[in-house]
């Protein structure tokens, strides 16, 4: 039996879309082989970075507190590239919301947090219950062999907390679909660090995708 861990992103971009990606593959392929890869491929350097993130490789201080040039920077974001394609296991999710639509469809909708306050519904609500769909769907068609799939994303804001919550009613959101045959698929929700190397390749892959669609 395998597990598999999806990690994953988000990032807005400046046309008013919201983009969330990430990544797939069993947990034994992202430790064993992905994340040595990547340590020494793409962090150790020299200079060693402590991990890969666009928005400060794109810092010139970020660069200079680890002495590390533009041109370093363009290097390492090609070794990563690299490191991705290599991988041939990795299986790439990726979905947009237009804003401009979903708030105006979305702006009575409310999320009842487990501090008993009402929150607005976000585009990163949707954006994460559609993906883990996705991606619970895609492992129970193409991965019968799997034992469940634990779901990593970075821990960055309270709006994390919230996603936890309604990760948490998914088997019964499954059941209600007409999907239970997804439920016994749910694993764990993991809140991570931007050191975690799954979610430093989901932040290239979310990057990447959204800045090619602005060039479209």
């Amino acid at each position: 039996m395998a597990v598999f861990v999806a990690a994953s992103d988000e990032t807005n971009s400046a046309n008013g879309l919201y983009h969330y990606a990430g990544w797939l593959a069993s947990e034994s392929d992202w430790t064993r082989f992905f994340a040595p890869a990547w340590q020494e491929r793409v962090l150790d350097g020299p200079p060693q970075i402590p991990y890969l993130h666009m928005t400060e490789m794109r810092s010139r201080a970020w660069r200079e507190q680890w002495g590390i040039t533009q041109a370093d920077v363009d290097e390492r974001l090609d070794e990563a590239a690299r490191v991705i394609d290599q991988m041939g296991s990795l299986y790439p999710f990726k979905l947009t919301i237009d804003t401009s639509i979903f708030r105006p469809l979305y702006k009575r909708h409310k999320m009842l947090v487990a501090s008993g306050a009402v929150k607005n519904y976000k585009p990163d609500f949707l954006g994460f219950v559609s993906y883990a769909f996705a991606v619970l769907t895609q492992v129970h068609f193409k991965y019968p062999e799997a034992e469940k799939v634990d779901f990593l994303v970075e821990n960055n804001s309270e709006i994390t907390k919230h996603i936890h919550e309604l990760y948490e009613t998914m088997p019964a959101s499954l059941k209600q679909i007409g999907k239970p045959e997804l439920v016994p698929l749910v694993g764990e929700f993991l809140p991570g660090r931007k050191d975690r190397v799954p979610l430093q390749a989901a932040d290239y892959l979310c990057w990447h995708s959204q800045v090619r669609m602005l060039r479209c």
